[in-house]
C-alpha cells in the first residue's frame, strides 16, 4: 500500500483532537509531502484509546497521505486478546489508509509481533532509534537491529529509519546533541534505509515561564539542528509546537498562541483574571499586527485563518485544543514552506 514516494517532512504528532483538526485542514497539495509520526496517547485503555485514534485518523486523514503510528505510550493490555496496534493496522487497512508501524530496538517480543502484522499488511515501518543520551555501540546496535528485523520481516530498505534526539531547548542540549547525531549518521550509513531522520523538539513543557502580554521568541533549535546536518541529507522530524514528552490532565491554561516563524517560535499568552478566554481576542490583534505575521495573512493556513477571525472579533474564543490547532497548522504550512514542499510563501 505505501509505494516508493518518500515525504520531505515527518512531525511527531500526539494523536489528540488538536493535532487532527490541524492535519483536517491540511492543504491537500501538502498530503504527499507529510508523513506524520503519530503517538497514540493513553487515555481510557489501550483498546479503546486505539479506537478513538482510529475514528479520528478514518475522519480527518487527507487524500494520499501516510501516517506511522506509534504506541509505545499505551499500556500493555491486561484481559483480552486484542491488541491496538493490530487493530489500527487492521481497521485502516481496511479503509485503504496506509498506516506504518513504529518499533523501537527494545521492543518486547509480543510488541514486535504486532509490528510484524502490521508491517506486513501495510508494506513497511519507521524504526524509532533514541539518539539522546550516548554513542551508538556499532556491535551492540547492528545485532540487536538485525533480531528486530528478523522477527518483523522487513528489511531496512523497507524503513525510515528516526532518530530522535527528543529534547533540545538550550545551546546546552544543543551542543550535546548535534556530535551524538553525527555519530547515529555514520552507523545509519552502515545500511539502506528508504530514508533517514532527524527528530527533536525545542518547545518547552508550558508557557508558563514565558512574559504575558506581549510577543516573546523562542529559538527553533530543532530546525537549528536539522539544519547543522543537512548536508548529511537528512529528512527533517520535529515535535511542532509541543513538547517531544509526554503531558498529563491538567488545568485549563491561559489564552495563548504558539506561531512559527523563520528560527524562532512566536509565543502569546495572557494570565488568569477571571474574564475566562477573553484574552484570546487581544492576543489574536497583536499577532495579526506585527511584522512576523504572515505576507499570505489569513491566507496562509487554515489556522492563520481562525486567528485572524478572531483579531476581528468575529468568532468565539476557543478553548486550549482549538489554539494548538491553530498553532499546528500554521506550523505545519510554514514548516512545508521553508522545506520547498509547496510554493506558498
Amino acid at each position: 500500500m505505501w509505494g516508493d514516494a518518500m515525504a520531505g517532512y515527518y512531525p511527531i504528532l500526539k494523536g489528540r483532537k488538536a493535532e487532527f483538526q490541524a492535519i483536517d485542514n491540511l492543504a491537500g497539495e501538502l498530503a504527499p509531502h507529510i508523513v506524520p509520526i503519530f503517538e497514540v496517547v493513553p487515555d481510557k485503555g489501550p483498546i479503546e484509546d486505539a479506537r478513538k485514534f482510529i475514528e479520528r485518523v478514518k475522519r480527518t486523514l487527507p487524500p494520499g497521505m501516510v501516517v506511522a503510528v506509534d504506541v509505545q505510550h499505551l499500556p500493555e493490555p491486561m484481559t483480552g486478546t486484542r491488541r491496538p496496534l493490530h487493530d489500527i493496522a487492521v481497521d485502516l487497512e481496511a479503509w485503504r489508509i496506509s498506516a506504518l508501524p513504529v518499533v523501537h530496538l527494545q521492543d518486547t517480543t509480543q510488541q514486535l509481533a504486532d509490528v510484524r502484522s502490521a508491517a506486513a499488511m501495510h508494506g513497511g515501518g519507521v524504526v524509532r532509534v533514541t539518539a539522546s543520551h550516548a554513542e551508538p555501540d556499532v556491535t551492540e546496535v547492528d545485532g540487536r537491529l538485525s533480531q528486530v528485523l528478523a522477527v518483523i520481516e522487513l528489511r531496512t530498505e523497507d524503513c525510515i529509519v528516526v532518530l530522535d534526539a527528543a529534547e533540545v531547548r538550550s545551546d546546552q542540549d544543543l551542543t550535546k546533541a548535534e556530535p551524538l547525531l553525527r555519530k547515529h549518521l555514520a552507523w545509519t550509513r552502515r545500511h539502506h534505509w528508504k530514508d533517514v531522520v532527524v527528530a527533536s523538539g525545542g518547545m518547552p513543557p508550558n508557557l508558563s515561564q514565558v512574559p504575558p502580554h506581549r510577543a516573546t521568541p523562542l529559538r527553533r533549535r530543532d530546525f537549528e539542528l536539522w539544519q547543522r546536518l543537512q548536508q548529511h541529507g537528512v529528512q527533517f522530524a520535529d515535535y511542532c509546537i509541543a513538547h517531544p514528552g509526554t503531558s498529563g490532565k491538567g488545568w485549563g491554561p491561559a489564552p495563548n498562541i504558539r506561531h512559527t516563524g523563520r528560527d524562532t517560535w512566536w509565543t502569546y499568552r495572557t494570565t488568569r483574571d477571571g474574564k475566562g478566554n477573553i484574552g484570546i481576542y487581544d492576543i489574536c490583534k497583536a499577532l495579526v499586527s506585527a511584522d512576523h505575521w504572515p505576507a499570505a495573512g489569513r491566507h496562509f493556513s487554515w489556522g492563520d485563518e481562525q486567528i485572524a477571525l478572531r483579531a476581528a472579533g468575529h468568532a468565539g474564543t476557543g478553548v486550549a485544543t482549538d489554539w494548538i490547532a491553530w498553532g499546528t497548522s500554521h506550523h505545519l504550512a510554514y514548516v512545508a514552506a521553508q522545506l520547498g514542499l509547496t510554493t506558498t510563501a
